[in-house]
């Protein structure tokens, strides 16, 4: 069979995509660059305006996919709590179960912590402080965050063998808040040493903690 050449390539049409599909790329255009204008400039930079001509887009199309600004951020919020989530999962998956398991998960959560995407979701999140529509629309993701962490909490139980799930959601929950905190820190300072530096510290005390719960699951089960 003769090869396939370029010229043969140019002559071969190409699919032609449906308006689903073309709505789709449009609308992940948006959102990407939104993404990157939470990032660079911060919410009140965000405006709808400024994101369609980032993306390339026009009114009308901003328009039609998102025809307010909050539409804009909600959605855009969700894009990176699905991301986030599969990114961990992804990284989580070779990693076996036990202790191993749990003391790779403060390097995992702080790479997803300090990208882009996560700023611009902590930049929405400060804004629902000023806009209480942007706050209504957030609620879901806060009540979505919080089933999430139950979720994790009873995994990292498993992998340390302990029955209080209760102390291990809240130890996670000031996990997330610590490594946000940081995230931001290093945002505002550039200060990477000292960032660093305090969140190894943190890191060891997490493990400690860890380790002590561990060992307050021995002394509470019966002596074999």
């Amino acid at each position: 069979m003769k090869p396939t050449t370029s010229k043969d390539r140019k002559r071969t049409p190409r699919a032609r995509r449906t308006n689903a599909e073309r709505s789709a790329e449009t609308r992940g255009v948006i959102i990407e660059a939104a993404i990157e204008l939470l990032f660079s400039r911060g919410h009140s930079a965000t405006t709808t305006i400024a994101v369609a001509a980032r993306a390339k887009v026009s009114r009308g199309a901003m328009l039609h996919h998102f025809p307010t600004r909050v539409e804009l951020l909600i959605a855009t919020a969700e894009h990176i709590v699905k991301y986030q989530r599969e990114q961990r999962r992804e990284k989580f998956k070779d990693l076996g179960v036990g202790l191993p398991r749990y003391y790779a998960g403060a390097d995992i959560n702080w790479e997803v912590q300090k990208q882009p995407a996560t700023i611009a979701l902590l930049e929405i999140m400060l804004a629902t402080r000023s806009d209480p529509e942007l706050r209504k629309g957030f609620a879901p993701f806060i009540k979505q965050m919080r089933e999430m962490r139950e979720n994790a909490a009873v995994g990292v139980a498993g992998d340390l063998g302990v029955s209080d799930k209760s102390t291990v959601a809240t130890m996670l929950y000031l996990h997330q808040a610590t490594l946000r905190g940081l995230a931001i820190h290093l945002l505002c300072t550039g200060d990477e040493k000292g960032v660093e530096d305090a969140r190894k510290l943190f890191t060891h005390y997490s493990h400690a903690f860890a380790e002590a719960l561990m060992e307050e699951e021995k002394r509470k089960s019966p002596k074999g």
